[in-house]
């Protein structure tokens, strides 16, 4: 395999984003830096290991094919429900049938079945154990407690409510720097509801978006838990070991799991719906503000997206994006940071195949794959402070601190795979 320049940049970028995280630290003293070298190491054999062991990534690449089964599935769903505008038949002769995708009711709903899959799974022990046995590797190799461990590992598949709401007895006992991992976590990880949307989009133009997503995920586990300690050690008095009580009982019986499930995934339909309507209108109205105030650049006029892409290009030039690339990549690091990475994804999947080099889009992949945005910020203060009422303005001083924290896992994700990749 031939090697560039690009790959010694994304060197470079890796050891800049740990060197910010350190600049940032609330201890440099206190960093215990054995802890993080095994995290970074961790990231790297979840890549290593994915990507690499014969069964596993057989297993990755089917579940492209299984999504496609679960889409059709929701599909047949939604006809049901909506008819011709979830795909069915529709009463009138079609003018435009390119034109007829609608995002809410023939993509979207998919996050419903797949969230009362989830927790149908949970309740029957399925997902339930994959965690513990995660959050087992994560203790025996990092020290951390088992409900510590037990909550990063739920963050791979849970939302950034519900994966500390697993921890939610411990919660008033934690140190400042265990629930700042908590929320580091939940920052850098998306839940399995979205994740599946997320390879939806991509899979068109990229054949391996699971295996991308799903290992973006498990790798944001070992990045956030590195980006945590450095930029919040523990103080010599906390304790590494809680007392050990059974985590909750989430769901009664397979039906309520079921009921649940739906009516999460709906809450969640509903929120992400609102959130597009709302991130795109604003969106529009800053870009008809620019318009008016700012002349045309290069022959276009001037918008949100054009502003994050200059703005954000050298840094991503630094983290080894080639150049003609850093403007489309600033751009959609721009906007996941400030609306949401879902917009961030769709957008990325609307990119055409030339014109973004095939290692960029991979690594873009990885950089968006985390729900740290200021949204997603306010939705997880909000679920804490109600779990935990005692610990609220711990949540609330180190709420703005974590989102940073997760994004730099994101982009320490991103950076890692532009030193392998050519």
């Amino acid at each position: 395999m031939d090697y560039s320049f690009d790959n010694l940049r994304s060197v470079f970028g890796f050891l800049l984003l740990l060197a910010i995280a350190w600049a940032w630290s609330s201890g440099r003293n206190r960093i215990p830096y054995r802890t993080v070298a095994i995290a970074i190491g961790l990231q790297v054999g979840f890549a290593f290991i994915m990507f690499t062991v014969p069964f596993l990534r057989t297993a990755l690449q089917s579940i492209a094919a299984g999504l496609g089964v679960l889409l059709q599935a929701t599909g047949e769903g939604t006809r049901f429900a909506f008819g011709y505008l979830a795909g069915g038949p529709a009463p009138f002769d079609e003018v435009n049938p390119e034109n007829n995708m609608i995002l809410a009711i023939q993509i979207l709903p998919l996050m419903i079945v797949v969230s009362a899959i989830a927790a149908i799974l949970w309740h029957w022990g399925i997902l339930e154990k994959l965690c513990q046995g995660i959050g087992f590797v994560l203790q025996r190799t990092l020290g951390l407690s088992g409900p510590l461990g037990l909550g990063t590992a739920a963050s791979i598949f849970l939302g950034m409510v519900e994966a500390p709401m697993i921890v939610r007895p411990y919660l008033e006992r934690m140190s400042r720097a265990d629930i700042f991992l908590v929320m580091t976590a939940a920052m850098a990880t998306v839940a399995g509801t979205v994740m599946a949307l997320y390879i939806t989009l991509l899979q068109v133009t990229i054949p391996e978006a699971a295996s991308h997503v799903i290992v973006a995920s498990f790798m944001a586990a070992p990045a956030a838990i590195a980006m945590a300690r450095i930029m919040q050690p523990p103080e010599p008095a906390d304790d590494a070991i809680q007392k050990e009580v059974p985590p909750p009982k989430l769901y009664q019986s397979t039906m309520d799991a079921f009921a649940r499930g739906v009516q999460d995934g709906v809450n969640v339909f509903i929120f992400v719906v609102g959130m597009i309507v709302v991130a795109v209108a604003l969106i529009a109205l800053t870009d008809i503000a620019l318009a008016a105030w700012i002349p045309d650049v290069d022959g276009g006029p001037v918008t949100t997206g054009r502003l994050f892409g200059w703005l954000l290009a050298p840094f991503m030039y630094l983290l080894g994006i080639p150049w003609e690339d850093c403007v489309d990549a600033g751009r959609l690091i721009g906007i996941k940071m400030v609306l949401n990475e879902l917009l961030a994804f769709i957008d990325l999947s609307a990119i055409a195949e030339g014109q973004l080099a095939p290692r960029s889009r991979v690594m873009l992949i990885y950089m968006l794959c985390g729900f740290a945005n200021f949204g997603a910020l306010a939705i997880m203060v909000g679920g804490l402070s109600a779990m935990c009422r005692s610990r609220r303005q711990d949540f609330l001083d180190l709420g703005l601190k974590s989102m940073w924290a997760g994004v730099m896992a994101n982009l320490l994700n991103g950076t890692l795979l532009g030193i392998f990749l050519t």
